[in-house]
């Protein structure tokens, strides 16, 4: 609406400049056609003004659109990841471990050592941490299968380290946990470092 407008304004005062040529020829009156010059003239800014101003707004109101739909995302893939770290019944990080890397033997093996401390409220009865030996491209296990109770720490365990005897040359990808639940459900947990996701499943054997 606003765009026709300003074309009728436009039109007519083009339409009424040829009209005031015409009577300057020929020596008529003026008034008319400079009155209709003035009211196109008017309608014609008038219609260019509420275009510019709906469209700013248009603008306005898309970019407002725009950052909430952008905000919802945001809070609903937040949302998803606090109540998927909430489902999860045991952290990794309530069983951290602790790796120590051995000198080498009489034969220049290197092994690491290592120990947990059990933070969670199950018993541990089975714990499998999965390494990346960087500076031969092998993965080795740390396994220890005591029985750990909470606030326990593990029995010492062992496996092959790195032969630089440097932490930056091994990464943890992966640790195995199974749990005892106090009606004697047994709870396994799988967790995979670099994808940051956890599955777990119950079994009554």
């Amino acid at each position: 609406m606003n765009t026709f407008l300003s074309l009728i304004g436009f039109v007519g005062f083009f339409v009424s400049l040829i009209f005031l040529i015409i009577y300057i020829i020929k020596k008529k009156e003026k008034k008319r056609v400079l009155v209709s010059m003035a009211i196109c003239f008017v309608l014609f800014v008038a219609g260019v003004a509420m275009t510019d101003t709906e469209s700013s707004t248009t603008s306005s109101n898309s970019e407002d659109e725009s950052k909430t739909e952008s905000q919802t995302k945001e809070n609903k893939t937040q949302k998803e990841t606090e109540e998927k770290e909430e489902e999860i019944p045991i952290h990794p990080d309530e069983l951290e471990a602790d790796i120590t890397i051995r000198k080498p033997d009489s034969i220049g093996t290197v092994y690491m050592d290592a120990t947990y401390t059990n933070n969670s409220e199950y018993p541990i009865v089975a714990y499998e941490l999965n390494v990346l030996l960087k500076d031969k491209n092998e993965k080795v296990s740390l396994s220890n299968f005591d029985t750990v109770m909470p606030g326990e720490t593990s029995p010492k365990f062992d496996s092959f380290g790195p032969e630089t005897q440097d932490p930056n040359d091994y990464e943890l990808l992966g640790l195995e946990v199974t749990a005892k639940k106090e009606d004697g459900t047994k709870l396994y947990i799988e967790y995979d470092f670099k994808l940051e996701e956890a599955e777990w499943w119950e079994s009554g054997e």
